[in-house]
């Protein structure tokens, strides 16, 4: 047995020798200025593509198929997960809403702070110089636009209506340092509910400033902040989602107590939104 195995790695030896020996003998044969010279040089080159890169392109190409599957792997799994639980969400907004509809007919409520509808549009105007400050958008009063209402993207809330026309509407980003009025705005923290006024944006930590109103020691980092539909009437409905919070800040009795946002929306690509009318108007 054993002089059986040493008899194959002896004829492995020998064969992996010869091979190295020819392509040798070639590669010097190719380097050499003699008459059909080319002819050694393609050979050698074959030798060379067969025998060494062909096997180990084969064998990397295979490495990166495996590692292509594992990845495909891990995002399947981590999307089946997310599908189950948004089976579960909707299941339980069904059942809310089903609840929700059932306690306007009891009460008499006709609408809440919370509805509301869309009007689609698209921005046909966003001057260079006042890039963050405000976008003209293609819809006015003639589509039952007015001051005052908020302005969405699928991602977030971006601004307000400051200027209507029959045709056109001019939106008053939150970006805009300069706005003079306070969104209202409230902070979800696990099941704690406070509210703030977002007052300023931060055009270098590309941040919101919000003032905190209600009495709170500390605020997490990731609570979401949505508009709190206390505006007034034909203003922000209640629940347009606003960003995340980054930090907290207890500040002094002349500051008060702040939150620094992550703005939801994407303010450097806004192209469709949507302006909203609340309902209990």
């Amino acid at each position: 047995m054993y002089n059986n195995d040493k008899k194959k790695r002896s004829s492995r030896m020998i064969a992996v020798t010869i091979i190295l020996v020819v392509v040798s003998v070639f590669s010097l044969l190719a380097n050499a200025d003699i008459p059909g010279a080319y002819i050694v040089k393609d050979s050698v080159a074959n030798i060379e593509y067969y025998i060494i890169k062909a096997p180990i392109s084969y064998v990397r190409s295979v490495f990166q198929e495996y590692v292509d599957l594992k990845v495909v792997y891990r995002e399947n799994k981590r999307l089946k997960k997310s599908l189950d639980g948004y089976a579960g969400e909707l299941a339980m907004n069904n059942v809310l809403t089903n609840e929700l509809e059932e306690m306007k007919k009891l009460t008499g409520i006709k609408n809440l702070s919370t509805d509301y509808e869309l009007k689609y549009t698209n921005i046909i105007e966003r001057d260079a110089n006042n890039w963050s400050n405000e976008v003209t958008i293609n819809i006015g009063s003639n589509s039952d636009v007015t001051n005052g209402m908020a302005v969405i993207t699928s991602k977030g809330m971006i601004g307000t209506v400051t200027k209507v026309t029959p045709v056109s509407s001019t939106v008053t980003l939150l970006t805009d340092e300069n706005a003079k009025s306070q969104l209202p705005v409230m902070i979800t923290d696990g099941s704690a509910t406070y509210y703030g006024l977002l007052n300023s944006y931060n055009i270098k930590s590309k941040t919101f400033n919000v003032s905190i109103l209600s009495t709170v020691d500390k605020i997490a980092k990731g609570a979401s902040v949505t508009t709190s539909g206390l505006g007034g009437k034909g203003k922000s409905p209640k629940g347009l989602l606003v960003g995340t919070v980054t930090s907290f800040s207890s500040g002094d009795n002349a500051t008060g107590k702040t939150v620094t946002v992550k703005p939801a929306a994407n303010f450097d690509d806004l192209n469709y939104v949507a302006v909203v009318k609340r309902t209990d108007s």
